[in-house]
């Protein structure tokens, strides 16, 4: 099935070279593979280190298709598209994009995302993740001018333990 996409303009090169210096810094080891599944014009991919593998419907490979490397990778960074058209209508990207990220990547997940996006993080969902070994390790909050509001720069990591967002799973 041919997946249609809707995204933010592209992620400013320098943006990315920061963003991506987050996962290098704290989670990085010599040899990890990354996969960047919304290559747009490159910002992210470029400032990768080798080995690496991208995915780009415009280009013809479509993430929910495509596999990187043997079917895994260590960690996937990108911004994401915000809604996708499934099943004859447009909806969330995030939560299938972060799933599916999840059964590809082994150590983290880099996603920038907008304020809306970030509140389908329900409860729910979170503990949903943590059971599967997945919890938020980052937050890092960023403006870009041409955007609409902040972004937030969320890495899950995997068999991380304890999450750095609490939650409460009733409902007041």
């Amino acid at each position: 099935m041919k997946h249609e996409l809707k995204a933010e303009p592209d992620t400013p090169p320098e943006l990315a070279e920061y963003l991506l210096w987050i996962i290098l810094e704290k989670y990085y080891e010599e040899g990890d593979r990354f996969y960047e599944p919304f290559k747009g014009k490159g910002a992210f991919y470029n400032a990768m280190p080798e080995p690496k593998d991208w995915a780009e419907i415009e280009e013809g490979r479509d993430f929910f298709e495509y596999l990187p490397f043997d079917g895994h990778c260590e960690h996937i960074v990108t911004n994401p598209p915000f809604r996708t058209y499934i099943d004859g209508k447009w909806k969330n990207a995030y939560i299938p994009v972060l799933e599916r990220s999840m059964s590809i990547a082994t150590k983290t997940i880099g996603l920038l995302i907008n304020h809306k996006i970030f509140n389908s993080l329900t409860p729910h969902r979170l503990e949903k993740y943590r059971k599967n070994g997945w919890t938020i390790s980052h937050i890092h909050i960023v403006s870009v001018k041409k955007w609409f509001g902040r972004y937030y720069f969320i890495v899950f990591r995997k068999n991380n333990g304890k999450s750095l967002i609490e939650f409460d799973l009733r409902n007041w």
